[in-house]
């Protein structure tokens, strides 16, 4: 009885940074922007992660914490997702979740509650 009939298909997802506009989710950090060496101390809404970035461009970094990370773990930092399919990559934001990944394993955490983020050892602040 029915035939493929494109006008009743869903309108495809908007992206997530529209999603972030619009909601008001937009607090947070670009991972690509930080320094080889810069700490990043993620607190979800059930863990806390620590981040070392070991190279900002391939979004690379050594994660501890949470119940997966006892020890370093290299990870690549996906982006910021609101638990859908889509990501703003390199993004990690306050309100969202973060996704990371293991070689095949891709790893989600709850929430992210606040961020902060402590300049590479022997960096000089003014």
């Amino acid at each position: 009885m029915s035939a493929y009939d494109p006008a009743l298909l869903e309108a495809p997802p908007q992206p997530l940074d529209a999603f972030v506009y619009e909601s008001g989710y937009s607090d947070g950090i670009d991972f690509g922007s930080l320094d080889v060496g810069a700490v990043v101390n993620v607190f979800t809404k059930y863990s806390r992660y620590r981040f070392v970035v070991l190279n900002p461009q391939r979004q690379g970094a050594l994660v501890t914490g949470g119940r997966l990370f006892a020890q370093s773990t290299e990870v690549r930092i996906e982006g910021a997702t609101a638990g859908g399919s889509a990501i703003r990559p390199g993004w990690i934001g306050i309100g969202l979740r973060l996704e990371m990944s293991n070689g095949s394993n891709r790893i989600t955490t709850s929430v992210v509650q606040s961020v902060t983020v402590d300049p590479p050892r022997g960096s000089l602040i003014s």
